[in-house]
């Protein structure tokens, strides 16, 4: 029984119980305002109660067979890494999360998603320059499409810009 009380189980209880509650707190919405929420809610909170009596039972099967559950994560990690690049890797998305707030300030959200979509594959992924260049436009397809199918109208930044820029 200790077994089943792992950190991952515990995590996926939670999670559980935030679905249940977007199911639960959706109920009250109007019809066409709860749609989303109530929809994505339930089929997570499906998904979830699937995936914890998964765990379960291979939690049981593990016991029965005599071999140990693995402790933590599923994953194995490098712990060879120096924490000096940890933590120059960590600021480095900090900069990144900052500097895409200071952009959808600036320049508005649409520009500056696409930016920021564009220098990401760059810089950060190594794409090459067309692939960058396709991802930063199907982005900002993307929420033009959206801002038109959904009515939807974007953050505008200090500097007012046409639509789709701005």
């Amino acid at each position: 029984m200790r077994r089943l009380w792992t950190m991952k189980n515990l995590f996926s209880l939670f999670l559980l119980a935030w679905f249940a509650y977007g199911v639960w707190e959706a109920r009250s919405y109007g019809y066409l305002a709860k749609i989303f929420p109530f929809y994505v809610s339930l089929v997570l909170l499906i998904l979830m109660i699937v995936h914890i009596v998964m765990e379960i039972v291979r939690s049981v099967r593990k016991a029965g067979d005599g071999a140990g559950t693995a402790g933590g994560a599923d994953l194995s990690v490098d712990w060879d890494v120096p924490m000096a690049e940890v933590y120059a890797a960590f600021l480095v998305y900090v900069g990144i999360i900052i500097g895409v707030y200071l952009g959808i300030y600036l320049i508005g959200y649409p520009l500056a998603l696409t930016l920021f979509i564009f220098l990401f594959y760059r810089l950060m992924a190594g794409a090459g320059w067309l692939a960058s260049l396709i991802a930063g436009a199907a982005g900002l397809g993307f929420m033009a499409v959206a801002s038109h199918v959904l009515g939807m109208s974007w953050p505008e930044g200090l500097i007012v810009l046409p639509w789709p820029l701005g």
